[in-house]
């Protein structure tokens, strides 16, 4: 196995759906709902975008 076989824009199309989702899935759901308040909702997204 070598880097390139992994260095291609199909890769990076999956690892970006993949990462990216479910934080987006997050914000939308925890900014649209009345479960948390803004403050935790900003926490989770701050941290889930150090995360990633």
């Amino acid at each position: 196995m070598n880097k390139e076989l992994f260095l291609t824009k199909k890769w990076n199309n999956i690892l970006t759906i993949t990462l990216g989702l479910p934080t987006l899935v997050l914000g939308v759901a925890g900014f649209s709902s009345p479960i948390f308040s803004d403050f935790w909702d900003f926490v989770g997204m701050a941290v889930l975008g150090a995360v990633y």
